[in-house]
Formats: C-alpha cells, sequence, structure tokens
C-alpha cells in the first residue's frame, strides 16, 4: 500500500519542493491530521460496527483462512479482505489485536488521503489551495471521525483519492510511456479499491473520469487497461477465496452482488429516501459544508469552462447522484467524496483570500453566520448548567426517551464543574465573536482561522474525554468481562450476537435461531445461554430452573446471561 503510493506520487515530488514554503504548506495539514486522527484511538472501546472488523482480524491472527474474513465459523463477513489484512500486520507489529492495532490502519489511510488531497490541490491550482484543502478535510467532523476509528471506509477512500491523483497526473503527463506507466499505477489502486470495499471502487472513478473526459474532450485514455487490470487483481482473490470459502462464500458472492441489486431481501440494504445524502454531506463536513452551496455555485458560475476545477466538481456530483438513484444508503458511503469537496472549498477560500479588496456577497455572509450562530447556541448549553439543575424529563421533554436517559446519566454522573463549564462557555463565545468581528472586517483569512480554530478544539474534546465517558455507557466490554468470569467454556446465544460482544468475549459462541436449539442448550448443564432482555421472558417461562445470573445496567440495550440456579450460586 505504501510502496504505491510512494511509485505514483514520487515524482510529483521535485516540482512540489522546488519553493521551501511549498514543503510545509504541503506537509502541516497531514501532521495535524496524523495528531488528530491518533488523539482518540485509545479513548473508547470498540463500538459494534468496528468490532465487525475486528472479529475477522481475531480469527486471521488465530490461524484463519486469509483469504475469506469470517465473524465465525458459519458467518462469512461480506467485505473483501484488504482491511482485515491491514489491520492483521498492524496487530503483528503491536503484538497483537487490540483497539489500538485495529484503528491504526484507518489512521494512517486517513492521513495519506489528507496529503493526497493537499497534493492534488497543489497539481490542480496551487500551493495554497492545497494546504487549505488538506485541512479542510482533516477538520471535518465524519472524516475525522472515520479516520480514528477501525472501519473499511478510511481505506477505500485512500485508494480512491490515490487514483484520482494518478489519473491526473496520467491524462497531463508530457510522453506517452510516463503516461503508460501511471496508467499501469491507477489500475492498481482501483483494483485495491475494490478488494478493500467491493465494485463501487472501479464503478465510481471510471464513471466519474468518462463524464469528465467527455464534458473536457479528453482523449486517449487507456480504458481497457483501467478496467483489465483491477478485475484481474479481483479475480486472483477471487479465484482463491472460493475455493477457500466453499458454499458459505459463494452465497455471499452472490448475494453482495446480484442480490444487492436485486433488493434481495436476505441481505441488509439500508433504505433510505432519494434525498438522504443531502443532510447527511452537511452533516458529515461540518462545519465545512456550510460553504458548499455557495461553493458550487459561484464554481459553476466562474469556472464552468475551467479544466482544473471541474475535475474534482464532476466526479463529487457524479458519486452523489449515482449514490442518490440506489434506495440503498448510508451517509459513510459518501466519504470518497470528501476529497474533491474540500479542494473546491479550498479553492474558493484561496480565491477569496487572494483578493483582499473583494466584499462578502450574501452567498459568503449566510455560511459565517450559520457558524457563528451554531457556536453560540453551544455555548448557551455548555452555560445553562452553570445557572440551573437541568431536570431531563422536564426541561428536555422535546428529547427521546433514550437521549434523555442517556443525558440523566451524564449528569448525574459525569457533568463537568461550573467552572469548566464556564471556561469552555467562553471559549465557545470567542469563536463566535471571532467570526462576527472578521465579517466585520471583511478578512476571509480570519474567517477560516476562526474557523480552523473551533473545529480543532471541539474535535480534541468530542474525541477526547467525551468519547471516554460516552464509552463507559455504551461498551460492552465489562459485561463481557463479566460473562467470562462467570460463565464455563461453552457459551450461546440467542440469535446472532453482537460484534463487540463477540469481541470482548473472545472465544467461540454457539448461535441458537431456532426452539430445537434452545432446548439443546438447555438441556446442556454446562452451557449458558445470552439472551437479549426482550427474549428472557418467554424462555424463563419456559424453563423455571433458569435464573438470570448477570444483565447489562442499561436499559436500552439490555443483555441478559441465563443459567440454572447452581450456577447462579457460585462466586
Amino acid at each position: 500500500m505504501l510502496f504505491l503510493n510512494i511509485i505514483i506520487i514520487s515524482s510529483s515530488m521535485t516540482e512540489v519542493f522546488k519553493e521551501p514554503a511549498s514543503r510545509y504548506l504541503l506537509i502541516g495539514p497531514s501532521l495535524l491530521a496524523f495528531f488528530l486522527f491518533l488523539w482518540p484511538v485509545g479513548h473508547s472501546d470498540l463500538s459494534k460496527r468496528e468490532a465487525r472488523e475486528g472479529v475477522p482480524v481475531v480469527h486471521m491472527d488465530r490461524g484463519a483462512s486469509l483469504w475469506v474474513p469470517r465473524i465465525n465459523d458459519e458467518r462469512v463477513r461480506t467485505k473483501p479482505p484488504l482491511f482485515y489484512w491491514a489491520g492483521l500486520v498492524a496487530s503483528k507489529v503491536l503484538g497483537g489485536v487490540s483497539e489500538i492495532s485495529l484503528r491504526l490502519p484507518s489512521v494512517f489511510a486517513g492521513t495519506a488521503t489528507v496529503f493526497l488531497t493537499t497534493l492534488l490541490g497543489f497539481r490542480l491550482f496551487s500551493p495554497v489551495t492545497g494546504c487549505l484543502a488538506g485541512l479542510i478535510l482533516a477538520t471535518s467532523w465524519r472524516y475525522a471521525y472515520l479516520a480514528s476509528h477501525a472501519r473499511i471506509d478510511m481505506l477505500f477512500a485512500f485508494f480512491i483519492t490515490l487514483a484520482f491523483v494518478g489519473f491526473w497526473k496520467m491524462i497531463k503527463a508530457e510522453d506517452d510511456d510516463k503516461s503508460r506507466r501511471t496508467s499501469l499505477y491507477v489500475a492498481v489502486a482501483l483494483g485495491l479499491a475494490i478488494l478493500t470495499k467491493g465494485p463501487l471502487g472501479i464503478i465510481f472513478p471510471l464513471m466519474a473520469w468518462f463524464i469528465y473526459s467527455w464534458r473536457v474532450g479528453q482523449k486517449d485514455i487507456p480504458w481497457l487497461r483501467l478496467i483489465i487490470v483491477p478485475l484481474g487483481i479481483v479475480g486472483a482473490w477471487l479465484a482463491l477465496a472460493w475455493t477457500v470459502g466453499g458454499e458459505e462464500f459463494q452465497s455471499m458472492i452472490y448475494q453482495e452482488t446480484v442480490g444487492r441489486v436485486a433488493g434481495s431481501g436476505s441481505i441488509q440494504i439500508h433504505h433510505k429516501p432519494f434525498y438522504y445524502y443531502v443532510p447527511q454531506i452537511f452533516l458529515g463536513m461540518t462545519p465545512w459544508s456550510l460553504f458548499l452551496p455557495v461553493v458550487l455555485w459561484s464554481g459553476f458560475k466562474k469556472h464552468r469552462k475551467d479544466v482544473q476545477w471541474l475535475y474534482p466538481a464532476m466526479a463529487w456530483i457524479a458519486l452523489f447522484v449515482f449514490l442518490s438513484l440506489f434506495s440503498g444508503k448510508r451517509g459513510d458511503y459518501l466519504l470518497p467524496l470528501y476529497p474533491m469537496a474540500a479542494i473546491m472549498i479550498g479553492h474558493f477560500f484561496s480565491e477569496s483570500l487572494s483578493d483582499s479588496s473583494s466584499r462578502f456577497s450574501v452567498g459568503q455572509l449566510l455560511p459565517v453566520w450559520l457558524l457563528s450562530g451554531l457556536i453560540g447556541v453551544i455555548a448557551l448549553v455548555l452555560f445553562i448548567p452553570v445557572l440551573i439543575n437541568i431536570e431531563p424529563d422536564i426541561h428536555l421533554a422535546f428529547l427521546n426517551s433514550r437521549d434523555r436517559y442517556m443525558i440523566n446519566l451524564l449528569l448525574l454522573h459525569d457533568l463537568p464543574s461550573r467552572r469548566i463549564l464556564a471556561m469552555a462557555t467562553v471559549i465557545m463565545l470567542f469563536f463566535a465573536l471571532g467570526l462576527l468581528v472578521a465579517l466585520k472586517e471583511r478578512s476571509f483569512l480570519k474567517v477560516w482561522s476562526f474557523t480552523v480554530g473551533w473545529t480543532i478544539f471541539v474535535l480534541l474534546l468530542a474525541h477526547g474525554p467525551v468519547a471516554k465517558v460516552i464509552s463507559g455507557y455504551s461498551s460492552l466490554k465489562p459485561f463481557a468481562e463479566r460473562v467470562k468470569k462467570k460463565a464455563p467454556s461453552r457459551l450461546a446465544h440467542m440469535g446472532e450476537p453482537r460484534e463487540d460482544l463477540l469481541y470482548y468475549l473472545d472465544r467461540p459462541v454457539q448461535e441458537a435461531h431456532e426452539a430445537k436449539d434452545v432446548e439443546n442448550i438447555i438441556d446442556n448443564a454446562e452451557m449458558l445461554l445470552l439472551v437479549r432482555g426482550s427474549q428472557s421472558a418467554p424462555i424463563l417461562e419456559k424453563y423455571p430452573h433458569l435464573r438470570v445470573i448477570l444483565e447489562t445496567k442499561d436499559m436500552f440495550r439490555q443483555y441478559q446471561l441465563l443459567g440454572p440456579v447452581s450456577v447462579l450460586a457460585k462466586p
């Protein structure tokens, strides 16, 4: 992975590093990104979705097949293996599978993607645009989260961005030999993207490049090579995995390709309305997404014939529209277009900074007003507990019961002192008022500086102490540790267990899906049964000799361990 990255960008470094200042503009965003992404890795236990990627790494580390990621002996993970290989390498280096080893591939991939985004901004526009784009990407809310957690999406975004950097280098190459060599690197990057998350790794880039080439009249694109090489890479893996994985793998491949497109009911598809991605992009790229409407409007108005600007713009629009056409949607699917949006926003700020005499338009003023107002609201929320004692059931009745419950726990056990809350309020007001002063002085540089400063402050706070507190209430690790102490070596679960529970139990867990399976488990005195809270009542009624041995304290995610009275009596 790193070798491919070095190959494709090494020849670009000579020109980029001609000016000493350019070196700092290129490297600076990546250094900040690495710090921001490394900061949260040890502050929380694995979430359910992270553990979903961690369990196959555990199996690989213990000798299971490298070609077919598995949740257990019966369940095959529905994703290709490259992320799990990366997690396995990190775990071997660090001496074992852990939260940190599973998250490090995302940290490095996220940092490398920031670097590639900065480099592409350099090549398309200017060093300033590249630097701003890298900082925007590194401080986008959802991007920073995914770059610090054990999720496949960040490694996928890295290879997609690597391919886009290479494609631009390819079409701008001065001679045919260099273009052909670069096209091979681009094709390999596409193959690795497919090995990370599946067919979208080739469909999205080729679609975006085809639209861009048609729009600007770019010819002589080696389409055949860009298709055959990636498919050859994936074909080699499929041949091995097909042999090793058996019927479970073959069924999974069919469902994830034909079944997903056909909307099969046997796989999980997140059905959402067609407009679902509009709020998702605004939430995911907060706070920079507030500038996105004016960036797109002014960009198509001023640069619709500019081939450099059209390159990220066409890619962003192509993926956004393409994904919106499918009923199955998730906000994280948008991650590969974040670098393109960051470059467009960075170019917008770069133009504004270079024209100090320009006046703010209404489209430019509105995002800053909204951001200042948002920060002001946060300051008010922080200051209210300084003045009064919050009663969630009274003051927060507009929230759902789960949110009120969580807030009540935080207020009872983890509410900071009034002095700390007052200090946080002052800091928030400083940034909110600073943005308003920047508007008054018509300074885009100050708008930029206050926005970056506020975002870094919030990320460090949210991904540090706040994440640690929330993990204490949401993690299943403490319950799993109690189960391991109380339960014998054999353990069963009613239905499919949550992956985070499975990860922290760190032992084989038999799944019971039918009444006959439950009866066989109950008849085995050496086996205990894990159930969700809603499942326990009918089982306890049918089998009166069973008791609740352990249970979680979270009223909204109840888990219980059932067993005979003899087990309950054990210390």
